[in-house]
């Protein structure tokens, strides 16, 4: 089976010094990896660089056979928008409603009308498992829990075939952690789509993952199944997973 998400040999320079250098992996359809590393290590600049916001010196990424680093720009553009993005904290817009906040794309980028998309938010917000009722509120009305899931269903609502999740369980109850990582690893299961976990979150790692790569002084430093993540003889991988050195 071919991988939806192929990174390879991708080299980011950033002031005169190599923050990422030869990064490689992969994810294929239905299969969530997790990104892990200390803080510095090149997790968010990985991303960044895959999704375009940082421009990379050199290799490539991707996704579905498009490079979307050096091919053409028209279908770099159009493989990108099979992106779906679950951000740090949600980034719901304050000034919109939940379907507003889940629709935004729909509305802005695909020319959906706004009855149309305020459908396809109702059927995203059953897919989240939060009430209708809840559409026409705004974020601040939203608890943490409920506000990742509106920011799943942002994700979600333009059937997305690459999702990343960044940070998903960062400041939650370690029950509303556990419902989001169900909710995540139902959401792939169901759709199929191919994911990239970044966290720090290893209990989120083992519930929703199914691999692992581990930054480490600019490139993957080891890679493997969940499963081997406690006896990757890794040294610095060891250390990160004891919470010291």
């Amino acid at each position: 089976m071919s991988a939806a998400l192929q990174i390879s040999d991708l080299r980011v320079v950033l002031g005169g010094r190599d923050i990422l250098n030869q990064v490689t992996f992969s994810s294929q359809p239905g299969e969530t990896i997790a990104l892990l590393g200390g803080s510095g290590t090149g997790k968010s600049v990985t991303l960044k660089a895959i999704l375009g916001l940082l421009p990379a010196t050199a290799g490539s990424v991707q996704i579905d056979g498009v490079d979307v680093l050096s091919g053409n720009a028209a279908r770099a553009s159009a493989a990108r928008a099979r992106i779906g993005m679950l951000f740090q904290g949600g980034a719901l817009f304050d000034s919109l409603s939940v379907w507003e906040n889940i629709s935004f794309r729909l509305l802005h980028a695909e020319g959906l009308s706004r009855a149309e998309s305020r459908k396809r938010a109702l059927e995203m917000l059953d897919a989240v498992g939060l009430d209708r009722q809840l559409a026409d509120r705004h974020p601040a009305d939203l608890s943490g829990g409920q506000q990742k899931r509106a920011g799943l269903a942002r994700a979600l609502a333009a059937e997305p075939e690459v999702l990343f999740f960044d940070e998903p369980t960062t400041g939650l109850d370690p029950l509303s952690a556990g419902r989001i990582d169900t909710l995540m690893a139902e959401t792939v299961d169901r759709t199929g789509a191919t994911a990239v976990m970044i966290t720090h979150d290893l209990a989120s790692v083992r519930r929703v993952c199914q691999r692992v790569a581990f930054l480490w002084e600019g490139e993957i430093g080891w890679e493997g199944p969940v499963s081997a993540l406690d006896n990757s003889g890794f040294e610095p991988l060891d250390a990160f997973l004891r919470g010291r050195d």
